[in-house]
């Protein structure tokens, strides 16, 4: 009987022993199950904080790029005003970053990017387009147009039927350039040459088509004549 007690007095000995042990091990697993959630939330904090800080200096480095292009930008506007004034113009700067300027009569107008210039010289002339030279004319133009100068262009015909004549050039300026004076004043001199070379290639075209139907015979005549 005493043998029976003891026996299962070590039985439940083992059973609580057991029974601890199985306690122990959940909650070693337990804390270890809290150690790696604790690891996989500091690990989505730290991957969204290097996100946020590597987009802050991306975007810090484009805004300082951005500066930087916009220091370096040349201001051609400003130049080609001085270089202007220096020829004794007096331009105007437009609200629309443009340049108006007068010179030798004719109104010209710039738009500028980088250090480039357009410059423009705006309805020099006009003709009807139903105006039977027309052909004639827009062969002097594209004549003209195969020197090296300012390209003469001819817009669409307005509400009262008008072509309108304009010549546009595009140059480079520099502010190393020590020659921009007499530079820019050739390129505003070119333009009269432009408009005098379509002159003098209309006048030629209508020279040579006037001898051409002088010259011609009238149908079914002829200076032979028989005795």
């Amino acid at each position: 009987m005493e043998i029976s007690i003891i026996a299962a007095v070590i039985v439940a000995g083992i059973v609580v022993q057991h029974f601890l042990k199985l306690k122990e091990e959940k909650e070693e697993r337990m804390e270890q199950n809290a150690d790696n959630d604790n690891l996989q939330y500091d690990d989505a904090v730290n991957s969204i904080y290097d996100a946020a800080r590597e987009s802050a200096e991306q975007t810090h480095k484009q805004i300082g790029d951005s500066m930087k292009q916009e220091q370096n930008q040349p201001d051609t506007l400003g130049l080609m005003f001085r270089t202007l004034s220096n020829l004794g113009c007096q331009p105007t700067k437009n609200e629309d970053g443009t340049l108006s300027v007068s010179y030798q009569g004719e109104n010209f107008h710039m738009e500028f990017g980088g250090m480039y210039a357009r410059v423009w010289d705006p309805m020099w002339a006009g003709v009807k387009a139903d105006d039977p030279d027309m052909p004639k004319i827009r062969e002097a133009v594209n004549a003209a147009n195969f020197n090296f100068g300012p390209t003469v262009v001819l817009t669409t015909p307005n509400e009262e039927g008008v072509i309108g004549f304009h010549s546009r050039r595009d140059i480079m300026l520099h502010p190393a350039c020590p020659d921009n004076v007499p530079f820019v004043k050739a390129v505003l001199d070119s333009f009269f040459d432009a408009k005098e070379q379509v002159r003098s290639n209309y006048q030629q075209i209508n020279a040579k088509q006037m001898e051409a139907k002088k010259n011609r015979r009238p149908i079914g005549f002829t200076t032979n004549t028989q005795e």
